[in-house]
């Protein structure tokens, strides 16, 4: 066992505000396409050209449907609440993965098994930000996902969920929380697996190339973003069905403000929803949005490894060292 290693209180406070800061640019950028994803995975008429029934038929189809119907705000709607849920989430995630990481290098484990403890400390670290955040995501859900002058495409993220959870009682609040730690577990960890391996990976061709060693990890933010972008779509894939499944969950109590979309998905329950979901949309309906959405988690995940990390480097990282200085001193 080695001596002891946690983030000071100012430590973690920086830590924190790098997560907000990160969720907060990314989500501007994101929102359109998150927009896109909802429409699409709520939608039970099938996406191809040439169905007479669908009200989207394709992914720049949808962008001119949207733009002429809502104009270009259509694109942000849901916005307010989905910018709460992104910063309340980053803050969690960033700052419960660098103490679980933290903690986790106290231990000889960590040496030996790096992989598996970076995969489980943020599979952890999202399982806290999504616990913290879900009741802002099932308003967010709801706005975007509402006719335009709906009662629930007018909801407020805090109002709104005092709203929802009067009516519908924790449950509503929480809808589709279990399905989404399901996945949210094996997605976040499998980002920060990806996003660290890669970053390894160009650290030792920087080394080998330059001759040069860089004991500090630093790479240039091009990489950061690229690899980001990476690890962003790689995991994605890997849980998008169950991703699909939970928005329909969410969206069951509103079918009645959903009435210019098309017909409403059947989802009161997790086995309704998968067996209406099979008859009716075969397998590929698992799939449906899934191109705008690996833009998306693209788009996201190098957003907030980029800044954060930015972030970290130029903020966290001084502090750390001061710190470090200081109690050799002492």
């Amino acid at each position: 066992m080695t001596t002891k290693k946690r983030n000071s209180t100012h430590v973690q406070t920086l830590q924190a505000i790098g997560g907000g800061l990160a969720g907060c640019i990314t989500r501007f950028f994101a929102q359109p396409f998150d927009v896109l994803k909802i429409r699409f995975q709520l939608q039970v008429e099938p996406l191809r050209k040439g169905e007479r029934w669908s009200k989207y038929v394709g992914f720049w189809h949808a962008v001119t449907t949207i733009f002429r119907e809502e104009g270009l705000r259509g694109f942000w709607k849901g916005h307010t609440a989905g910018q709460v849920m992104s910063v309340t989430y980053a803050i969690v995630q960033f700052w419960s993965y660098e103490q679980f990481h933290a903690a986790a290098t106290n231990y000889d484990y960590y040496e030996n098994h790096r992989n598996r403890v970076i995969f489980i400390c943020g599979g952890l670290a999202g399982c806290m930000g999504t616990i913290a955040s879900q009741p802002f995501d099932v308003i967010r859900t709801r706005v975007v996902a509402a006719d335009p002058h709906s009662r629930s495409g007018r909801l407020r993220p805090l109002s709104g969920v005092a709203r929802v959870y009067r009516r519908e009682g924790i449950r509503g609040v929480t809808g589709g929380l279990w399905l989404t730690l399901m996945q949210i577990f094996p997605l976040v960890g499998t980002n920060f697996l990806v996003y660290k391996f890669f970053n390894r990976l160009v650290v030792k061709a920087q080394e080998y190339w330059t001759e040069k060693p860089n004991p500090e990890g630093i790479i240039n933010g091009a990489f950061l973003f690229m690899n980001g972008a990476l690890a962003g779509m790689i995991s994605k894939m890997l849980i998008y069905p169950a991703d699909l499944i939970k928005k329909r969950l969410q969206l069951a109590p509103i079918h009645h403000d959903r009435q210019t979309f098309g017909k409403n998905p059947k989802c009161n329950t997790f086995s309704l929803c998968v067996r209406s979901l099979i008859r009716k949309e075969g397998i590929k309906g698992f799939y449906k949005g899934m191109l705008p959405t690996l833009y998306k988690s693209g788009v996201v995940t190098a957003f907030y490894f980029t800044i954060y990390d930015f972030y970290s480097r130029t903020v966290v990282t001084p502090v750390k060292r001061r710190e470090q200085e200081e109690g050799r001193r002492l």
